[in-house]
């Protein structure tokens, strides 16, 4: 009997041995969590870099912004048979005057891709407007119309090679045109830009007849 009830005590004594356990395992899941997956790491850098001048030309004898018309001509649908067929090539010239003496070199323009850039095609998106466009827009519209099938509007060069929308500078093959002194007694430089507008034809099916437009955004590329 005196030893049975000495066992009682052994009994109580174990549970602070069990409350001591708390801690410790506390202390294993913390360190499990430190050795979980490492953070997301970046998966590289962007280092981008340009260079603003304030050394630069009028357009047309005024400053810039200066916006463009280009009205192609009216063509029958026939002219675009196949994917690729281009038709309607219509010059636009971007001429620049009162150029500093000191700017030499060549220039170009570069268009600026946007909204109505087609970066799979390098073409400007042709859409169907809502009422006729008879002058040159300020912006670029919120809702240009519905998006003509079959049919894109393209910058090129006026050898015919398509310049790239969509593409970075040195990529887009923008012809480059020298600076050029009008006269031996003139202080400033102009150069006269040219380019071709026309209808690119990007599908197999049948285009449907009507009016299309487009917009693109440009900027002087100086030397």
């Amino acid at each position: 009997m005196p030893q049975t009830a000495n066992r009682k005590p052994q009994t109580a004594n174990r549970k602070p041995q069990t409350a001591n356990r708390k801690p410790q395992l506390g202390a294993v899941l913390g360190v499990l969590a430190l050795l979980g997956p490492p953070a997301h790491a970046a998966d590289g850098l962007i280092t981008i870099t340009g260079e603003i001048t304030d050394t630069t030309c009028k357009i047309e004898g005024k400053e810039p912004p200066h916006n463009l018309l280009v009205t192609l001509p009216k063509i029958s649908t026939s002219a675009l048979k196949t994917a690729g067929q281009t038709a309607g090539s219509t010059l636009f010239t971007i001429k620049l005057t009162d150029c500093p003496a000191s700017l030499s070199g060549k220039v170009s323009a570069y268009f600026e891709h946007g909204s109505t850039t087609d970066f799979d095609t390098d073409n400007l998106i042709a859409y169907t407007p809502s009422a006729d466009v008879t002058a040159a827009a300020a912006t670029l519209p919120a809702s240009p119309g519905t998006v003509a099938q079959n049919v894109q509007i393209q910058i090129a060069n006026t050898d015919g090679t398509q310049v790239k929308l969509g593409h970075p500078f040195a990529e887009q093959n923008s012809a480059t045109f020298t600076l050029v002194n009008t006269s031996s007694s003139d202080t400033h430089k102009t150069a006269t830009l040219r380019y071709l507008a026309r209808y690119v034809k990007t599908g197999d099916s049948a285009i449907s007849a009507g009016k299309v437009v487009s917009y693109v955004q440009y900027s002087i590329a100086y030397p």
